[in-house]
């Protein structure tokens, strides 16, 4: 009996030491698989700027009902057209246009001096970039000029993406960029920018709140105060590397523009942009001077064929660092072949970098105008930019006419109205299954707050009274969702473009638009669901903050059917995108992901 119970307590000592055996394989097994995955999470962000997390498979269904962050319609976003995915990440769940996590510890007025949430910006930028590091010698020895004054007859949209065009290729060419504004002699605009007026631009508040004339242009301006463009934006020092404009043996502002207007010739002849050598004590300085048509010019000539140029794939990498990529994102880019790919990833990075950011003043002015409308800036809503007025005749009558002819109308003269008509837009924008509304979902869905952006509110205002209205005022759409729409105040000056009735207009009305304008811009782009038209530059200006770098280690490889992950061999709908793109749903235009400021 001794001797069976020997064996069996060394048959049980031996099978405990097995199992504790067994555990620390596991613990090891385990340990090494965190390791390697905090390994891998590090290796994808070493300067770590608090990017969200994503996660791109959701699995609550309500979320996925309510919280789509890309248009899943094909008639909307063909995935043959746009290299974007759907976004669903978690701090998105509950997005407002106020970011909650930056109200915590950071400047309000913050909230309004980018189209981005702060909390989405790399602020680490700085800590990556050569000349931040040290004083380099040779950042200011290449610089790009860019001249805005021509554009300036043009708007928002046009004027921003000209800046954003320059600001890409400036870095690629591997330039500092700076910005030369007409003086007063030189622009047809009173009180030197097409941006107007506000009161930090006067000598005297005072004066500047008492007076009672037609036109601020007759009191005294501070004479340093910004002109032109820089009167809306503050230039960034990762495009200007803390750069000054060069003396170049005394050039005025009519010597720059006379060599931008020379531009053109080079451009028609196939030749490079002219280069003027500027001596700077025992370094030379060349800048090429550029207005927004030659920027455009310069680049589908030259740099976009650059770009794509899969034999640069070097400079491609030390480009992508320039504009505030890490090293593991700047090698994912390197790896890109698709069109759409690169130009995704190029514009979601220029969106965390902060490229465009607005001064002060428009910053402060924007969101007291935002304010004063009915829109909660601290919960969700949804948007619709509706932009008729002179695009009717331009870049949108294409698409009116083939708009109607799908309706049926063969004849122009037979067409009902001259424009695409709301309910276009609020198709695509509304997705709700009225029948499981009504079968029991109707108690948990809340009234939709939609923000209407457009030139034209009195005919949009009447085609939604013409809707069906509930109990409480609100409209019902699709037979069952509950819609409140929103509009600006209405304003004392009827225009609603900021060029309208050209260089006469008071300084001070052109201000008003522009705030106008800017807080526009600012709801739409940060707003949940956004639908619009892809023929104008707000549409691109808008797409382009809207997209988010994809920061998965697995940008850009594809997932067989074994399940294991391996190097991307082909474009195809399997591979994981470089970016993801917030519901977006296009009413009318070309689909196809754009150059950055194109």
């Amino acid at each position: 009996a001794r001797s069976i119970m020997d064996t069996k307590s060394r048959s049980s000592r031996g099978s405990r030491e097995w199992k504790v055996l067994l555990l620390l394989l596991s613990v090891a097994a385990i340990s090494c698989g965190v390791t390697t995955t905090l390994s891998a999470l590090h290796d994808v962000d070493s300067n770590n700027h608090n990017a969200p997390l994503i996660d791109a498979s959701p699995t609550d269904p309500q979320q996925q009902q309510h919280r789509r962050l890309a248009a899943t319609k094909d008639e909307t976003i063909p995935t043959e057209q746009t290299s974007t995915a759907s976004l669903t990440s978690k701090f998105n769940e509950k997005r407002s246009f106020l970011d909650p996590s930056w109200k915590e510890w950071g400047d309000a007025l913050v909230q309004f001096e980018t189209l981005v949430s702060p909390a989405e910006l790399d602020f680490t930028i700085s800590r990556r970039l050569p000349w931040e590091q040290d004083e380099s010698p040779d950042k200011c020895d290449e610089i790009l000029v860019l001249m805005p004054e021509y554009f300036a007859r043009n708007g928002h949209g046009s004027q921003l993406n000209s800046y954003v065009l320059a600001a890409m290729m400036a870095t690629y060419l591997g330039k500092a960029m700076l910005v030369l504004d007409a003086p007063q002699k030189n622009t047809k605009y009173p009180n030197g920018s097409m941006f107007g007026c506000p009161v930090d631009a006067f000598n005297d508040r005072k004066e500047f709140e008492q007076f009672k004339g037609n036109n601020h242009k007759h009191l005294p301006m501070k004479e340093y105060f910004p002109m032109g463009i820089s009167r809306l934006l503050k230039h960034s020092t990762l495009l200007s590397r803390g750069c000054k404009m060069p003396a170049c043996s005394s050039f005025t502002y009519d010597s720059w523009e006379a060599i931008r207007k020379a531009q053109r010739e080079h451009f028609l002849n196939g030749l490079p942009p002219r280069e003027v050598n500027c001596e700077d004590g025992d370094r030379t300085q060349r800048v090429i001077p550029l207005g927004g048509e030659e920027v455009r010019q310069f680049f589908e000539a030259q740099v976009k064929p650059m770009i794509l140029d899969e034999s640069r794939r070097s400079e491609a990498y030390k480009w992508i660092i320039r504009l505030g990529a890490n090293a593991h994102e700047s090698q994912i880019f390197t790896k890109l072949t698709n069109e759409a790919d690169i130009w995704d990833f190029v514009s979601a990075l220029m969106a965390r970098s902060g490229i465009i950011k607005f001064q002060p003043w428009i910053a402060r002015d924007a969101a007291q105008f935002i304010r004063q409308i009915d829109l909660p800036l601290n919960s969700g809503y949804d948007a619709i930019h509706v932009r008729r007025g002179d695009k009717l005749e331009t870049e949108s009558r294409k698409e009116v006419v083939a708009y109607w002819h799908s309706q049926g109308y063969d004849r122009v003269g037979q067409f009902p109205t001259n424009y695409i008509p709301f309910r276009h837009y609020l198709r695509l924008w509304d997705s709700t299954d009225c029948e499981s509304y009504w079968n029991g979902f109707q108690t948990q869905a809340a009234t939709r707050l939609v923000y209407v952006a457009t030139d034209d509110p009195i005919t949009v205002k009447e085609e939604i009274a013409k809707l069906p209205k509930g109990s409480d005022g609100t409209t019902i759409v699709a037979g069952c969702k509950k819609v409140k729409f929103i509009f600006a105040p209405v304003s004392e000056d009827s225009a609603f473009h900021i060029n309208e009735g050209g260089g006469k207009v008071d300084c001070n009305v052109r201000y008003k638009r522009n705030i106008r304008a800017i807080a526009d811009l600012m709801i739409l782009t940060k707003s949940d669901t956004f639908v619009g038209e892809f023929v104008s530059n707000w549409g691109r200006i808008i797409r382009l903050n809207r997209l988010v770098l994809n920061d998965s280690p697995l940008v850009g490889e594809r997932k067989e059917s074994s399940g294991k992950w391996l190097k991307k061999i082909s474009d195809d709908e399997d591979t994981e995108p470089p970016a993801f793109i917030r519901d977006f749903r296009v009413a009318f235009g070309d689909l196809i992901s754009p150059p950055p400021g194109w």
